[in-house]
């Protein structure tokens, strides 16, 4: 199992603006977080996004780095009823995955880790 998912994952691994970067660019990539599928972020020249969830602009000032972490793991401790994937949920739990996907997470630590500290920026 997991653990406590209000704990770090891991030790970020790069510089803060790596991390930031990387953040950046997993919230953004369809094949990875594809966060814009549901959510609207302030990303530079990114003008289609999803709104079937709330806009992340500002979550930063919103939610504690704890609470960003816990719904990006697995927002199913909050809410059983959402549809957001949880990007760390134990494979376990993970209801007919792709192929891909059967017996890992959709994100590992690390991109866990790098995608809450791009988060947290959103003030």
């Amino acid at each position: 199992m997991l653990g406590s998912k209000r704990c770090r994952l891991i030790i970020g691994s790069g510089t803060l603006p790596t991390m930031l970067s990387r953040g950046m660019a997993i919230a953004s990539d369809s094949g990875r977080g594809n966060c814009l599928a549901c959510h609207q972020l302030p990303i530079p020249d990114v003008e289609a996004y999803g709104t079937i969830g709330p806009p992340l602009s500002g979550i930063g000032a919103r939610l504690t780095e704890g609470q960003i972490r816990l719904r990006v793991v697995d927002t199913r401790e909050i809410n059983p009823m959402s549809i957001m994937p949880g990007f760390y949920r134990d494979p376990r739990l993970i209801h007919r995955p792709g192929k891909r996907y059967a017996g890992r997470t959709f994100l590992n630590a690390q991109q866990v880790e790098d995608v809450i500290a791009y988060l947290e920026t959103l003030k």
